[in-house]
């Protein structure tokens, strides 16, 4: 059972994989995508760093490494194919700007189409952040914290460097993607060495005046930094900017959910069985949202509206992201071994593929450990 203890952790991972999907519904990047852009990315990798069990990984980084790079680089590459495959086969019908063999080379480089990099710079960002923080953490967790300090403060300002530094537009592999990651992930572990998995509450009144406080600074700093999106080496106006308010946005969704699990344990049991399905649903959710706008983007109702004339579709985009990329993970992902393998890089269990029922039966895990002991996910992030 998922204990009280973890339950913030679960629905803060919930939250952030549903604003994502949110904000790719949206057919444009208003201020309010630039809003949400600021924390939702972050917040995994903050996450990952809070749940990672460094003590119980750092003595095996090799069989660690190896079962990351089965989970995440292996739907990676398949369903970069299959992307490429899937383009041939409709282009010049339908056409984003770029050939398939522009599509094909980008893949060898690592990163782009420029303007189109897909989704899935998230697992491959997610892969070599991992990488990078299972050395950090195996050769400084025992060090003073001022070496981890300064790495963690210095690796974000790298990352841009790479890419202004060498003039490119995309940095091969997104490298610059990583090593931002990597200090999220390292703040998160710092957050971890002194906290455990204790929530990040002190008392109600303290907890007011922080969310306040947290929420005016959060507002005004993403205001000033504007869209963000470090899979296409968007840092906003400074990359600094983007690491603070990817802390605050973190600590926002964390102590909220910490409140919200608190209440209801109705909502925990619906995060679980959305988080069990989470690499899935965020690698099939564009599909749904790019087969809407084709088919549904051109319609001249959308036109004819005076106020918000994107909000139909972007709703409609949303409400199909959630619930058919649930129910195509859970009855069609969850049946073929095959499926599994591409989307998650190994065969799961049948308990990780729920039934699309509500409420759902809480899985069994410890209280202790991360639940990506068990499988890579998105709630791994």
């Amino acid at each position: 059972m998922t204990g009280k203890r973890e339950s913030w952790i679960t629905i803060a991972k919930a939250v952030a994989l549903v604003l994502v999907i949110f904000i790719h519904s949206n057919p444009v990047r208003d201020s309010f995508s630039s809003f949400l852009t600021g924390m939702v990315m972050p917040a995994f990798f903050v996450l990952y760093g809070v749940a990672h069990n460094s003590g119980k990984i750092r003595g095996n980084l090799k069989k660690y490494f190896v079962g990351r790079a089965r989970a995440l680089m292996i739907p990676y590459v398949v369903l970069t194919l299959v992307m490429l495959v899937m383009y041939a086969a409709f282009y010049p019908q339908v056409d984003f700007g770029f050939t398939p063999t522009d599509f094909a080379l980008y893949s060898i480089y690592g990163n782009g189409p420029l303007g189109r990099v897909t989704h899935l710079w998230f697992l491959r960002t997610m892969f070599f952040a991992i990488v990078l923080f299972g050395f950090v953490d195996r050769y400084l967790h025992n060090k003073s914290i001022v070496f981890r300090l300064i790495l963690l403060a210095s690796a974000p300002g790298i990352g841009v460097m790479l890419k202004y530094g060498t003039g490119v537009a995309l940095v091969p592999w997104g490298m610059d993607s990583v090593l931002i990651a990597l200090s999220f992930m390292m703040v998160g572990s710092e957050i971890r060495r002194y906290r455990r998995l204790s929530p990040w509450s002190v008392n109600p009144y303290v907890d007011v005046i922080g969310l306040i406080a947290a929420f005016a600074t959060y507002s005004y700093f993403t205001a000033v930094n504007g869209f963000v999106n470090i899979g296409e080496s968007l840092y906003g106006v400074s990359i600094y900017n983007y690491m603070l308010t990817g802390i605050l946005g973190t600590y926002i969704v964390c102590l909220l959910s910490f409140y919200a699990g608190k209440y209801s344990n109705r909502l925990t049991r619906y995060a679980t069985s959305y988080n069990n399905l989470g690499q899935e649903i965020y690698e099939i959710h564009p599909l749904i949202i790019e087969v809407n706008v084709q088919f549904l983007g051109g319609l001249l109702i959308w036109e004819s509206l005076t106020f918000f004339p994107e909000a139909p579709l972007m709703i409609l985009n949303f409400v199909a992201a959630i619930f058919v990329t649930y129910l195509i993970a859970s009855q069609v992902i969850g049946r073929f071994g095959i499926l599994q393998l591409a989307f998650v890089g190994f065969r799961k269990t049948k308990e990780a593929y729920p039934k699309p029922t509500f409420p759902v039966p809480e899985p069994n895990g410890n209280n202790d450990v991360d639940s990506t002991e068990q499988s890579v996910q998105l709630d791994e992030a």
